[in-house]
């Protein structure tokens, strides 16, 4: 039995040959000759780019989805079509309101053409090993609503709206031989405190690497710049130092420049997610 953990990108933000690329993340995951999908993107295009590489989405041992947000749901849709066994982990807080302030402000919540299948949801409440060795890990760091202002990102409560305190987001995370492997799509709530929460729900096991967004991409007069200060790079850059992290893949929300920020410190351990990618930790 492999020990490896092979991944494939099925959809990210970028894309350097002829495959569909979107503002959207979906990671298909070969570990223990366990087949699972992370995330579906914002369309069925994650599904058009699995076709085009011979990968089946049906009959999986899992489906995940990280968060509540459209651009890692929206293609479940089309699973569900393709698959009707196919039942998707996610936080019970998962299928509620989310909304964002950029640029005015929009709901990003899970499409309700994929939330109104409420019964192809298992929704989940506190650390739940999925598969041998496969843990989703929710948040436990308190007041991440004070991040959620600071970042934009709010959510409807009893009729109000008030900052996102993120209960809606997991890590999915590998016990694999190397040390801890951690999936977070976008790391809403501070890779620092993810990777605290990973390896406590684990027994404090070392992570060896982390894949995922990051959070960092802003813009300015309409372009794209990285929306972390200098100091929360460097900040950013000395956890995974001082937790001897080897392999960082890191894309999406992280954007361009936030990457070549982290490149610049971090060197080669840092790589890029992007739509196609495949490679194995």
């Amino acid at each position: 039995m492999s020990q490896e953990i092979r991944i494939t990108v099925l959809i990210e933000n970028t894309s350097p040959g002829t495959l569909a690329c979107e503002h959207g993340l979906s990671l298909f995951i070969e570990y223990a000759v366990k087949r699972i999908l992370l995330d579906a993107g914002s369309t069925d295009a994650f599904c058009e780019n699995a076709d085009a590489m011979g990968i089946s989405l049906t009959g999986l041992d899992a489906y995940v989805l990280s968060h509540g947000h459209y651009d890692h749901s929206g293609g479940f849709g089309k699973i569900f079509l393709r698959d009707p066994a196919a039942k998707v982990y996610a936080r019970k807080e998962a299928l509620d309101i989310y909304l964002s302030a950029s640029g005015g402000m929009h709901e990003i919540s899970v499409p309700q053409h994929v939330a109104s299948h409420r019964d192809r949801f298992i929704l989940v409440n506190g650390i739940r090993e999925i598969l041998p060795g496969i843990i989703l890990v929710p948040h436990s760091t308190k007041k991440l609503d004070q991040i959620g202002e600071k970042s934009g990102l709010y959510k409807k409560r009893g009729g109000q709206i008030v900052p996102d305190d993120f209960i809606h987001e997991q890590s999915l995370v590998i016990d694999a031989p190397k040390g801890l492997v951690i999936f977070n799509s976008c790391s809403h709530a501070g890779a620092a405190n993810i990777i605290r929460e990973a390896s406590e729900a684990c027994g404090q096991k070392p992570v060896y690497a982390y894949v995922g967004g990051l959070h960092m991409k802003g813009k300015k007069d309409g372009k794209e710049i990285c929306a972390f200060s200098d100091v929360e790079i460097d900040s950013l850059c000395d956890v995974f130092r001082q937790e001897d992290i080897e392999q960082i893949y890191t894309g999406h929300c992280t954007g361009a420049p936030g990457f070549e920020e982290l490149r610049s410190r971090l060197g080669d351990r840092v790589r890029r997610l992007t739509t196609g990618l495949q490679f194995e930790l």
